[in-house]
């Protein structure tokens, strides 16, 4: 999983459960928010109109024993006062008519509240009602019989009846409060515990939401430190030449990485075997140029002392002190040729590109070569013009027909083409020898490679650092074995010589601009 989809993942993670607990808290909330809004919605309301029928049954009982006392009154008052108090009494019939209005609207309102939010358990209704009718119909009794003029033990005795009736109506209506106040606390109670609960959900919540956090950030930091302590490993190990590779899996930033890595130390580790391998040839190759100088002098004093005493002495010699001597001479060839193949391999020297003709020097290299008697050799007849260095290209062709007469064992042909392409002109060198093994084709060209018991195992190698200095290609294939030698007929880094006059007349017109 790549880098940035952990942590986008990481963000939605943390979103869903910031969002989980948002949810958690709205709704507790909301059961608060309820229970305030059912407890001023329903209890308060119920309070309200039991306040209002007792403050209507107290107007009821003032207000009939105010009448009772302003009816006593009017017996022994003149016509002024009398008048006075019948003003009063009808203000008092009023207010009595309030009461009952006021009770019977209250009465109303608290009949719909408990029939819609409260159990019968609680609900006080048919009591409040009788008792309300009863001291209503004592108040009624009263005021009529004082009114029509009785007084004495029944109208005493009517004032105790009321005033217990209103006690009653009282005592009912404190009951029913009671009973209210009650259902308020058991609402407080579970506010209480709806509190709580909400406080540790939301605690617990929190706490979740925080492990959580630190759960998927300490994944996503292993996720990504674990791998990247590997690499470091990985690239301690290779600054100590140690090339080893990382354990590629995964398919994010840090897996790529380490991919990189391992192509970094394949080609580090190619290009150490490579450094290695040119140091140790480097010191190989200057111990053997002062060899190779230090013998070609003794050498060429053993051949040139050789062919005089073989010049002097050849009409003199049998037939078994000739063959003595041709084995010499081969001797002093082998000699040569190797040192020759040394000094070729280890002297890097700038290639002189011109114009030559590739027919004739492939008749140069049969012409300074010693080719076995029983070795046929077949010329093409076309001819090329290529920009090559011919002392080098002939070096090269030498090196091939040495090598295929060796692989013919001085009896077989060899065969010469020219091919021509566009852009390439193509060398190739054919023998009918038994070929190579498909094992060496791939390190015939490599250095001190050999299959020969007396070669050096530079001169393929050799070829080759010439070929490339040509910018060109050399290959080998089987059936039948054949060389391949492709050159660039317009090499890229080679410019045309300008000539001393053309020089010399674009320098002037140079000063004069």
């Amino acid at each position: 999983m790549k880098i940035r989809t952990k942590l986008v993942l990481e963000v939605v993670v943390l979103f869903a459960l910031v969002g989980m607990i948002s949810f958690v808290s709205i709704m507790n909330t909301k059961q608060l928010q309820d229970s305030f809004s059912s407890i001023s919605s329903e209890t308060l309301p119920v309070l309200d109109t039991l306040k209002d029928m007792r403050y209507a049954s107290t107007q009821l009982s003032a207000i009939t024993m105010e009448i009772v006392l302003i009816e006593d009154e009017t017996r022994n008052t003149g016509e002024n006062e009398y008048r006075e108090l019948e003003e009063i009494l009808e203000i008092n019939f009023y207010k009595i008519e309030q009461a009952k209005s006021l009770f019977n609207d209250s009465f109303s309102k608290y009949s719909s509240l408990m029939i819609k939010n409260y159990d019968d358990d609680i609900n006080t209704t048919e009591e409040l009602a009788a008792k309300w009718n009863d001291l209503l119909f004592i108040s009624n009794n009263m005021i009529q019989l004082k009114t029509s003029g009785v007084s004495g033990l029944q109208i005493l005795q009517l004032n105790q009846d009321f005033n217990s009736s209103f006690d009653k109506m009282n005592a009912e209506i404190d009951h029913a409060i009671e009973l209210t106040s009650g259902n308020i606390d058991q609402r407080q109670e579970y506010i209480d515990l709806l509190v709580t609960e909400v406080t540790w959900s939301i605690v617990i919540a929190l706490n979740l939401f925080v492990l959580t956090a630190l759960v998927i950030r300490f994944l996503i930091l292993r996720s990504i430190s674990n791998p990247l302590n590997k690499i470091r490993k990985v690239t301690h190990s290779i600054a100590k030449g140690d090339f080893v590779l990382y354990p590629e899996k995964g398919n994010d930033e840090i897996s790529e990485l380490g991919r990189d890595i391992n192509i970094m130390s394949k080609d580090l580790a190619e290009l150490h075997k490579k450094i290695i391998e040119k140091e140790r040839l480097s010191s190989i190759g200057s111990l053997a140029t002062r060899f190779a100088h230090d013998i070609r002098n003794p050498l060429s004093v053993i051949k040139n002392s050789f062919e005089i005493i073989e010049i002097k002495t050849k009409n003199t010699l049998d037939d078994s002190l000739l063959k003595n001597f041709e084995r010499i001479g081969r001797a002093v060839e082998r000699i040569t040729h190797q040192t020759d193949d040394v000094l070729d391999y280890v002297s890097v020297t700038e290639v002189k590109r011109e114009k030559c003709s590739l027919l004739s020097i492939i008749k140069s290299t049969i012409k300074n070569n010693k080719i076995p008697y029983g070795v046929k050799i077949t010329i093409p007849e076309n001819d090329c013009m290529i920009l090559c260095d011919p002392y080098k290209l002939e070096i090269i062709l030498t090196n091939l027909v040495i090598n295929a007469c060796y692989a013919i064992n001085d009896d077989g042909k060899i065969i010469f083409r020219i091919i021509e392409t566009d852009d390439d002109v193509i060398i190739e060198v054919e023998d009918s020898g038994k070929g190579i093994s498909d094992d060496d084709l791939d390190k015939i060209f490599e250095p001190l490679f050999t299959t020969k018991q007396t070669g050096t195992g530079l001169g393929l190698s050799s070829c080759k650092s010439i070929i490339d200095a040509h910018e060109g290609k050399i290959s080998v294939r089987n059936n039948p074995t054949t060389f391949s030698i492709q050159l660039p007929k317009k090499p890229a880094n080679y410019q045309i010589p300008i000539k001393k006059e053309h020089a010399k007349s674009r320098s002037k017109f140079a000063s004069t601009e």
